[in-house]
């Protein structure tokens, strides 16, 4: 997850359950948002799909500052070393 040459954050990484969790560490912090949560949900190994088959599309949760973040943001404006981030699967009522 990390890119040469930058300094890389260390964070920890959890579904909403919090059965699940993980620490990460030496994430660029160029990346984005949107590619820090796809790999930490294949690494987390959490449901891509829901019961009736449909994609189930995530957001990563800041807990320090209780906000979700843009899949758009780089990780290292929005995220600090030792942070703890929540993914949370979009629900769609309907």
């Amino acid at each position: 997850m990390g890119s040469a040459g930058a300094v890389g954050l260390t964070i920890d990484a959890m579904d909403v359950s919090q059965q699940k969790m993980r620490r990460v560490s030496n994430i660029g912090v160029e990346i984005t948002v949107r590619e820090l949560t796809d790999s930490l949900l294949a690494a987390m190994n959490l449901p891509q799909n829901d019961s009736d088959g449909r994609p189930v599309a995530y957001q990563a949760v800041l807990e320090r500052e209780g906000r979700h973040l843009q899949s758009w943001e780089k990780v290292g404006d929005a995220v600090k070393s030792g942070d703890r981030v929540v993914l949370q699967p979009n629900i769609d009522a309907g």
